[in-house]
């Protein structure tokens, strides 16, 4: 039937609640509350594919078909630096190299064509720019200091204007891959002023990782962060006052993840004088919240701890809130994911459900963020004042959370109409209705872990509530409810739930309710027993030493084992 979008003057108040919270009336909707364990479509987050765009001073060829809708953009600058080998003239036998020299309109107008193919395609990207030819992996490729301030600020504007569909700035620039490695141009100092440089000319919504911790750390203006890249530390609460939102702006990407304890070098192994693993994990769980992390997993490098498995990253992803990896690299690593079983519980995602889960599987459907609507409560009957009531209980079971701002809004299905003004019914139509500004799911944390000494404590944070007040000036009838997150206006990113969908693109179903003008609002019972909040209430309780999450007739362990 055809679908009519109607204007209705509402009134929404929304807030996101720690402690359950029954607003009058409600009636506990009978829908799935169970993760379906299907591998969502989700933007922003995901394996990535990479992707190679060679700038040259007369523009080059942009990227028209991205390999993917989660990309690696590897753009490399390499003909702008007189560093960078480029090959071999066949004719004279001599060496060809960049020439330092700015970036060009022709360059940029590429990139931002590049950018344009990504957006068309609904695609989003991580982009990594540097001075290696092709990513070859050619040491000794950056050009002198003064040429990456210029080429960052050039750089800058475009970037800046494409933040709607750029997942993280991989802040490369610096050495072989542009994983800042493999050049004697490379210092502390130089990768510092550059990264703060992009972060001065750029917007707050354009997230900035460096390599290492210690990179970072640099960044933030740590010196011995050795000592002082403590959380807990007065050193850093002082920087991390000084620095505001930066603190939460800056993270890290790691190429060399989960290959050894150090992860190649990534963390250190002498903690006097740089950042181990615990130090640098703690940092990404508070600060890193919001922020991307991700990059390379690799196989174990020979006598160095395992820790490349899935049932580490059940533990550890949620910490760091990873959100993304390279589905190429590396390879043996990904196949071994594909063929080894999950062995472990984790909430919804139990072995016992299915026949074979993979590592591969659990780890590909808890990359970043994953919503489950969990409870949903609604006005069984909206009365005389026109008010809609609804509450809704909604976990993210992934390792991360939403690193960007989305819209939020009801999709409101009606039933049989009877107009307020006595005439004939008219057929079922659908409308939406957008929510306030003051919902914003980048606020539906997941899993917490604690670190207090010897003792590991693992809580899911799990219970983010909404509650919703709407005066629906309009018709009467039997409705349904949607939920429906969206990335842009025209919801063409729209976030699916792990939720079984009714109605596809639809959102997630809430429940229904009837709005009948002829029931006074004073008549419609103001609260819900004591008894039924009890019963119906997630919570969490000890048994002797242990911690056990009550969530009705449910219960699990800290862990998210369910018992």
């Amino acid at each position: 039937m055809a679908r009519i979008h109607v204007r209705l003057l509402f009134i929404i108040g929304v807030a996101f609640l720690q402690a359950p919270l029954f607003a009058a009336g409600l009636v506990k909707q009978s829908i799935d509350t169970t993760d379906a364990m299907a591998t969502l479509d989700n933007f922003d987050r995901g394996f990535y594919t990479p992707q190679v765009l060679h700038l040259k001073p007369s523009g080059g060829k942009p990227i028209e078909k991205p390999y993917a809708k989660l990309l690696h953009l590897r753009a490399e600058i390499s003909e702008f630096s007189s560093h960078a080998w480029l090959g071999i003239d066949s004719a004279s036998g001599d060496t060809i190299r960049g020439k330092d020299q700015d970036l060009t309109e022709d360059a940029l107008n590429v990139l931002q064509q590049t950018f344009d193919n990504i957006r068309k395609d609904n695609g989003h990207a991580i982009v990594r720019i540097c001075y290696d030819p092709w990513y070859n992996g050619r040491s000794n490729v950056t050009p002198d200091h003064e040429w990456v301030l210029k080429h960052v600020k050039q750089l800058a504007p475009v970037l800046s204007k494409n933040t709607d569909i750029i997942v993280a700035l991989e802040m490369g620039m610096h050495g072989a891959y542009g994983e800042m490695h493999s050049d004697t141009n490379i210092t502390y100092d130089r990768i510092a002023e550059a990264t703060n440089l992009m972060l001065r000319n750029t917007p707050p919504e354009l997230k900035i990782l460096t390599r290492t911790g210690n990179y970072s750390a640099k960044v933030l203006g740590f010196d011995n962060w050795g000592v002082d890249f403590n959380i807990d530390g007065e050193k850093f609460k002082e920087i991390a006052k000084a620095k505001g939102d930066t603190m939460y702006r800056v993270g890290m990407f790691n190429d060399g993840y989960l290959g050894t304890q150090y992860d190649y070098g990534t963390w250190g192994a002498d903690c006097a004088t740089s950042i181990c693993r615990e130090e640098g994990v703690a940092w990404l769980e508070k600060y890193g919240i919001n922020t991307p992390y991700g990059g390379e997993a690799l196989t174990t490098a020979d006598n160095y701890q395992v820790i490349n498995t899935p049932e580490f990253l059940a533990y550890e992803g949620f910490r760091t809130h990873t959100s993304y990896l390279n589905i190429q690299w590396n390879n043996k690593l990904i196949e071994s994911w594909k063929k080894t079983p999950f062995t472990q519980k984790d909430f919804d995602y139990d072995p016992a459900r299915v026949d074979s889960l993979s590592g591969f599987k659990y780890i590909n459907d808890h990359l970043g963020y994953r919503f489950v609507l969990r409870e949903s409560w609604l006005s069984d009957t909206v009365g005389s004042d026109g008010i809609l009531r609804a509450k809704l209980r909604i976990q993210n079971v992934g390792f991360g959370n939403l690193t960007r701002e989305v819209m939020a809004s009801l999709e409101i299905h009606i039933g049989y109409l009877k107009p307020r003004d006595g005439a004939n019914a008219i057929d079922l139509f659908s409308y939406n209705v957008p929510l306030p500004d003051s919902i914003d799911f980048r606020n539906v944390h997941s899993r917490k872990i604690e670190i207090k000494g010897a003792d590991t404590v693992m809580t899911f944070d799990g219970n983010n509530e909404i509650v919703i007040e709407r005066k629906i000036d309009g018709y009467e009838g039997s409705m349904s409810a949607y939920l429906k997150i969206c990335g842009d206006v025209h919801c063409s990113e729209r976030i699916h739930f792990a939720n079984k969908v009714k109605i596809p693109d639809e959102g997630v179903y809430i429940g229904s309710f009837v709005v009948d003008n002829s029931v006074k609002s004073s008549a419609i019972p103001r609260a819900l027993p004591g008894a039924a909040q009890k019963k119906n209430a997630p919570f969490v309780q000890r048994e002797r030493n242990s911690v056990i999450i009550r969530d009705g007739e449910k219960r699990y362990r800290a862990n998210g084992v369910k018992q």
